[in-house]
Formats: C-alpha cells, structure tokens, sequence
C-alpha cells in the first residue's frame, strides 16, 4: 500500500460499509444511527465495523437516546484492525461517566484501518430486570481543527472561521493598523497528530495581502512552543496555493505569526490569506510493519506507547501515565469529583472528603457538637464525650466517688471498691479471717477452708482413711472403695466368680450367666431345640412351636364358581373381596400441570380430604403398576412450594428410586423441558443434597463453559480481574490478585467465567471471582520473554496477570502455572493451556 498524507484539517466522516452485531441497529447511507443491545446477564456485546479500505480517522464520538441516558456504556473498548481477524485496542473505558455531557467523543491520533469495534459490558438494567446498552448517532471522523484562535479580525467577512470553510471568497484578515505589529493565527487540532505539510491559499486580487514576513511554530500541549519554519521574505501570487512540507512532527496545536512590515495600496498594516489545509500521517509501522529509524521517536498517546503511555480520561489501569488534564485532576467539588469528592457540610456519605469548615470540625461543647458532644459534669447520656474535669474522673476516696467509690475496711456495701489494706486481704489463719479462715486438721466446721496438711487429703490405705477408705480384697463393708485389684473384677468363668459367674451349657441354676455359646441359643430344629423346639406339621404336641410353613397356617383349595350381590354405591370398603377389572376407551389433550380431566383415564379418583392419595396400591412385589408405549407413569405437582415434587419415592433401607434402560441413559433429568407436554423447564437439571457415589464413567460437556475446575474467592479492594488473568492468594487476608510477579509461587488458578465443575460457594457479590484451579482454560499470555509454541511450559510474568514461556534453569517448586496449548509469537494474546500447577 502507497503511503498518502492525509488532510486533517477540515472535518470529514468516515462511511461504514457493513455492520456485524448481535444488537439492534440502524444502518442508513453509511452512517450508524442507533444502536440497542439487551440481555438477560451480564454478557460481553461486541459491534463491528467494516468501513472503506484505508479509512483514516482521529475521533470517535456517539449520543445519548432520549430518555435511556443511563444505558450508555461505562465499561468498553475501541479495537481496529486491518483484516477484521487481528485486533488492537486503542482506547479503554472502565468508569465512563457521561454526567452533564450532551455527547460522548474522543480525540485521539490519526490511525487508519479497514475494521472498526467496540467491546462493551452492560452494567445497568431495566425494569425487567434485563441488562441494557444504547446509544444513537455514532461517527468516525476526522476532527478537523476544533478552535481557531486570532489575534484580531478586520470585519464580519474575513474571519478566522473561513480558513476552515472550503470556501475561496473570503478569509482571515487581521485589524487594518497604521502601525506595524505582529499578528498571529493559531490552530488546535485536537489531539496529537504527525503532522508532514501545511497549505496556504493567497487572496484572488492582485493585491493578495499575504505576510511576507511570517514565522511558524509548533506545540503538543500549549506550553513548550517550537519553531518549524521562517519566511523573511516571501513573495505570492493571487489565488496560488502554497505548501510547506517538512519530516513529520509530533503536533497538537500550530501557530503562525506574520510581522506586519510593509503598507498596502491604503497605507495600512494588515495580513491576510484565505484558506488553511493541514497534511498528517499516520504511523510509519501501520503502512510497511516497520520502524523507520530516521523518524522522530514515537510520541506517547492513548493509542501507542512513546516514552510513556498516555492514559485515557478516568482510566486507572496499571502502566499508563495520567494526563494533565485529566477529570481525576479537576478541582474537587461537592457535586464533581477531583482526585476526591468534597462533602457537603455535615454529610456522612462513604467516598467522599470532609471539608476544612464543616461543622463537624469546629470546636465542641455542651450545648454544639463537634467531632463530638461534651457531657456536663457527671452527665451518664449515650453519644456525648466525659470532659477530663468531670468530677467522676477525680481520685477516689471513701467519701467521695471518682470512677468508683473505695470502700472502708471491712465494708460489704454494694457499688464500693475493696482496698488493698483491707482486712479481708490479710492472710488466713485457723483463727482471723483474710479472704477465709483455715479450718484446724480434722475440723468439719462450715464455712472454713481445708489445709494442705489436714490428714484427711493423705494417700487412702485399707487400714487408714484419706479422702476415702480402700476396701480389702472382696470386702462389701460399706463406705469403702473397691481397688482395681480385687477378685470381684477378675475374669468371671463357669468355675470362679467376676463379677458374675458364668452357667455351663445348659445349665439352670440360679445366679448365673448364660454365655453366649449355650446349646439353648442355637437355631432350633424339629429334632434339636434351640430357644424353642419346633413341631412337625400337622402335629399337636405341647410345648412345641408351630412352623410358619404348616399346612394349617393357609388355605389352599381352589375357588370354586360362586355369585354374590353387588354392592351399593356406597358401602364399606372391607365389605367384599375379590377383583377389578375395567376396559373401556377414553382420552383427552391433556397438557401443561393442571388437575387431569375425569376423561384422561380410565379409572378417576379424587380425595376430597386435604391429606392422603387418590389411589392407593399395595403389593408384597409391586405397589402400582404403570405401562405405556410412551411414558409408563407421569406424575403432576401444582403446588408452589419448593419441597413439592412430581413423583416421591420413598424406602426403609432400600434405593428411593431405581430407573433402568435397555438400550439408553437409565435417568434423564431434563432441566429444558418437555416440548410435547408443553412444559418448559427452569434450566436446572439435578440437585443433590447428601453425598454421591459414581461407580463408572462421568461426562461433562457444555458448550458455553472452560472445562475446568474452579472455586470461588474474594478479590482484594481496587483489583480489576479479565478472563485469563493469572491469579494468586494475598499473603494476609487470603484475598487474591492479579500476578504482577515473574516467576510466582503463590499462583492458584486462572480468572474465568464459566467452569465445568464449581467447588465450595456461588458468586453471591461484585468482588467475588471464579477461579480456575484445574483443566482447560484460556490463558492471557505476553511473548516478551520469548515466543510460546505448543506444549511450552507457563510461568507468571512482569506484565500484570499474564503468563510467559518459563526459562528451566530459573524454575523452582510452585512456579509452573501451565502448559501451553496453543502459540503467541509476539505481543500479547489469551491462548487456550491445561493447567500444571505445581
């Protein structure tokens, strides 16, 4: 591509060609007039835009709709690109406030492209609860020269407006003067551009005006000013167009003063020229992918890097520089913020900054507060502050209160603090007081306190008491300890007492133990008795036990033909035996979770009581029985408590529920629906509460979700975490962070939006991030250490939570964070990578 200056001087609007967007739009003779994006969550929204081939443009700006100001974007990026694959952003909003502002725009340097987008993430929502993002009239242009500043003008028809207006009628003019002097034009372009030529158009009379003497100069910031060229004595021609080519310049504004020496056919003083172009370039890299060494270093933008790079108005992120004039630096106010929000006077909101003559601050007392309240002398009243000559704070006697009030020797009174010469702290004896009195050795008085050596704390024996009396061996005199080793606690067998004495098998005498080998424990028999002794069948023998099996215990003959009266419509339920059979034809379009119609079966039973079943079944195999070439028993829940369900099973010891297929899944829990039902599901499938086992293959698979493994924390105050940031845990608090370390051992995962499985906790607030701790995820990578190819293993780097290609001879325990699984030659990108964390 042949690289063109292009002109940016005069305002122009780029066309779009092609629109491509999962929002509403209007797209009419290439010019976006409105845009709508709504969704149920917070979803990032992406419109991009082809334009002509090589459009150029250096300004960005779009406009509230009436009455939907608050769903313009606050989070959002601008990205260009030469063949709408490969993206570069070049501007970022984080906390985008268009409070007070008709229109939202941005000046930046001239870039050129084929694609244009903008990335946006909705942050408020409508009454329905949806996320929504708007906005009409939105331009690419090029600027143009935004103000014109004169040093005079001579008359309403040659004004500095008309070097702007294509026009080549009328001008500029400066104030026809009698004496010489300087006049000047400047020009502020907006943003800094590389600017390479400048046009002049002279006047189409023979006399043109035109400044013979003129110099120009050059600023970024209207502070340094520099010198570009000087004409001494420049001669023009009418209506001719002149040009000033030069090596590009970082350039915002641009001043040309022309010393007004010679006279004109009137006498007088004045400079004119009638029309103004400004050429620019955009980067050399842009066109060729090369850095021109000759070229001026770049300068730093909002775009790309110079020395420094250039951060956008309010943007906070990490490695950028802060403008002068940027909103955070403005003075502070009580309505706008500066670097702080001032209060208002007595305003206890969360942010903002009290001011130095609120009245919080002023000196308190009794009757005003200030930082506080001060209490009158001895005043008890919550919210106010005990001056330091209140009398409560004044030493304490026993006649006068201070914090508290001593008490005199001896004294019990309520509310009065004991001294330390009282009497009561003396020490004890078997005779005064201290705290107690000590009572004499063997003494069983009340009220007096054991001594060390009173022999009743001495070691028991069988023949001398201490706190007890050990009893001899097999002793049951009363009042006496049993030793742990006395006979009694022995082993009992069938020939010597334990603590019992064990029978012999068989044996009846009283007193004794049966063990738990005795024949008479055995499963009893026809022939040998166990607890019982079982009777043959048929046989009547006393004290024999008859069998479950004997013949006399049920009814084998066969039913015999028989007949026997209806019963009424009404009867007991218990009044006749017998079976049901019912055949018949009937059906119903039975749909959605209502109560069945009578018609959809063939049997219909209604409980009119607020509790028990419609039908019952009981059976020793099966309870009830339903067969179908569809669904083989359906079950409805109309209730709208959450504890309600369609079918309940229920077992003692047993499974709940059992489901068995031949030939697919035995159990589909079906959170979408049932289209042929016409009922819709609420997106959930399965909720287990208590443990599970799985004995066989699991998987997993879901389109829109990382498959990993991922677990909730909480993000540190001011963090600002993306997908694929690498994430690693504070050293304090647990918190986590963005990595801004190389070679980190305190990696725990990789920030993402969606997991396959989730461990612990749900995202409940705004600082809680989903982390992933294991699997396949995507991973932001930055190759300044070194291109990243397939399989390389990933260590954090000194660009904030990205990863780089890890050097072996530097890896020690806890650095690798993964594997790569797939490439980034140069610069930075989020590839896909297994996590190895180690």
């Amino acid at each position: 591509m042949i690289k063109k200056n292009i002109r940016i001087s005069h305002p122009a609007d780029i066309l779009i060609k092609q629109v491509e967007t999962k929002g509403k739009y209007d797209l009419e003779n290439g010019s976006l007039n409105h845009f709508s994006y709504e969704s149920a969550s917070i979803e990032i929204s992406a419109i991009a835009l082809q334009l002509q081939e090589d459009s150029a443009f250096n300004l960005v700006q779009f406009e509230f709709i009436e009455g939907e100001k608050e769903f313009l974007p606050e989070i959002f990026r601008f990205e260009i690109s030469r063949d709408g694959l490969v993206w570069e952003p070049i501007i970022q909003e984080y906390k985008y406030s268009s409070l007070n502002k008709n229109f939202c725009k941005w000046n930046f340097s001239l870039v050129q492209t084929n694609f244009f987008k903008l990335v946006i993430k909705p942050t408020r929502r409508t009454q329905k609860g949806d996320y929504k993002v708007s906005f009409k009239n939105f331009k690419l242009k090029i600027s143009g020269i935004e103000k014109i500043i004169a040093s005079s003008e001579n008359d309403r028809y040659w004004v500095k407006e008309n070097l702007v207006d294509g026009r080549k009628d009328y001008g500029w003019s400066s104030k026809e003067k009698k004496q010489s002097s300087e006049e000047f034009v400047l020009f502020d372009l907006g943003s800094i551009n590389k600017i390479e030529e400048f046009r002049l158009l002279t006047k189409n009379e023979s006399e043109t005006n035109f400044p013979e003497n003129f110099v120009v100069y050059y600023s970024e910031d209207d502070l340094s000013w520099f010198q570009l060229l000087d004409e001494p004595h420049f001669l023009s021609e009418p209506a001719t167009w002149y040009s000033w080519k030069f090596l590009p310049i970082n350039m915002r504004f641009m001043k040309i003063v022309c010393l007004c020496e010679n006279l004109n056919s009137q006498g007088l003083y004045v400079s004119q020229f009638v029309e103004v172009e400004i050429y620019a370039s955009t980067d050399e890299i842009s066109f060729s992918g090369k850095i021109n060494s000759l070229d001026p270093p770049p300068y730093s933008s909002i775009i790309r890097s110079g020395l420094v790079r250039l951060a956008g108005n309010g943007e906070s992120r990490e490695g950028v520089v802060v403008q002068g004039n940027d909103r955070r630096l403005m003075d502070a106010t009580i309505e706008f913020k500066g670097i702080v929000e001032l209060a208002s006077d007595g305003e206890d909101r969360e942010g903002v900054v009290v001011q130095g003559n609120d009245r919080r601050l002023k000196i308190a007392t009794e009757n005003n507060y200030g930082l506080a309240k001060l209490a009158k002398n001895r005043e008890c009243r919550t919210g106010i502050v005990v001056q330091s000559d209140d009398d409560r704070l004044r030493t304490a006697t026993t006649e006068y209160s201070g914090i508290v009030e001593l008490a005199e020797d001896g004294e019990t009174r309520p509310g009065t603090v004991v001294q330390g010469n009282d009497s009561r702290l003396k020490k004890a004896t078997t005779k005064d007081y201290g705290l107690t009195v000590m009572a004499e050795l063997g003494s069983d008085l009340p009220g007096r306190v054991i001594t060390a050596d009173d022999p009743r704390i001495k070691k028991a024996t069988t023949t001398k008491e201490g706190i007890l009396r050990f009893a001899h061996n097999g002793e049951s005199e009363g009042l006496c300890a049993v030793q742990g080793s006395d006979k009694r606690l022995k082993e009992a067998t069938t020939e010597s007492f334990g603590i019992v004495k064990l029978a012999h098998s068989g044996e009846g005498n009283e007193g004794k133990v049966i063990q738990g080998n005795d024949k008479r424990l055995k499963e009893a028999t026809e022939t040998e008795p166990g607890i019982v002794s079982f009777a043959k069948h048929d046989s009547n023998v006393a004290n024999k036990a008859v069998q479950a099996n004997d013949p006399r215990l049920y009814d084998s003959r066969e039913a015999k033909p028989h007949t026997h009266d209806y019963a009424p419509k009404v009867h007991d339920y218990n009044s006749h035996t017998g079976l049901i059979r019912l055949k018949g034809e009937v059906q119903s379009q039975f749909k959605h979770i209502v109560v069945p119609p009578q018609n959809h079966g063939v049997i219909y039973g209604k409980n009119e009581a607020t509790s028990g079943a419609g039908i019952v079944g009981v059976g020793e195999d099966e309870g009830v029985l339903g067969y179908s070439n569809d669904y083989g028993v359906v079950g409805y829940s109309g209730s709208s408590k959450e504890d309600s369900a369609g079918i309940c099973g229920f077992a003692k010891k047993g499974f709940g529920g059992e489901f068995t297929s031949q030939s697919s899944y035995a159990l589909c829990a079906n959170g979408k629906g049932v289209k042929k039902k016409d009922i819709s599901g609420s997106g959930k499938a399965v909720l287990a509460l208590g443990n599970s086992e799985f004995h066989g293959m699991i998987k997993i698979e879901d389109d829109n979700a990382s498959h990993c493994i991922a677990a909730c924390f909480t993000l540190l105050q001011n963090e600002i975490i993306s997908e694929g940031d690498i994430i690693v845990i504070g050293e304090k608090d647990g918190k986590i962070a963005k990595s801004k370390t190389a070679y980190s051992t305190r990696v725990i995962g990789v920030a993402v939006s969606s997991m396959s499985i989730q461990l612990g906790r749900d995202k409940t607030k705004s600082e809680d991030v989903l982390v992933a701790l294991y699997g396949m995820v995507k991973i932001n990578v930055d190759a300044s250490d070194g291109a990243i190819h397939f399989g390389d293993l990933l260590v954090s780097g000194l660009t904030s939570g990205h990863a780089v290609k890890a050097d072996t001879n530097k890896l020690k325990p806890g650095m690798i964070v993964a594997k790569a699984l797939g490439e980034c030659k140069k610069d930075r990108l989020l590839i896909p990578a297994i996590l190895t964390i180690q």
